[in-house]
């Protein structure tokens, strides 16, 4: 079974981004457990919640998936270790686990 890849939103929709060369990139963690293991070493992301990565919940804040991705290694706390990762490559492997 595939896993499901999340990010951290506010409450008023607002999506974790990081700082990676420069440029904002959507931090992604690859399952809810990373997710909430890098919220634990970080208490500033307290004020976000864990939510599914959806490519209809990016399509809303980013009409034209102009934007990157960073998939954070959870087991680092300074969230800048990690990969980017393009929004096809990404959504390709989310639809792929839908299918599985």
């Amino acid at each position: 079974m595939a896993k499901t890849p999340y990010i951290l939103r506010k409450a008023n929709g607002d999506i974790l981004t990081v700082d990676i060369n420069g440029r904002p990139a959507i931090a992604v963690w690859e399952d809810e457990r990373a997710v909430r293991r890098s919220k634990l070493a970080n208490p500033e992301l307290i004020v976000y919640v864990p939510a599914p990565l959806t490519r209809q919940l990016v399509e809303r804040r980013f009409p034209n998936l102009d934007v990157s991705f960073f998939l954070v290694d959870s087991r680092d706390p300074d969230l800048k270790t990690g990969r980017e990762m393009n929004p096809a490559d990404l959504f390709s492997q989310l639809e792929l686990a839908e299918a599985a």
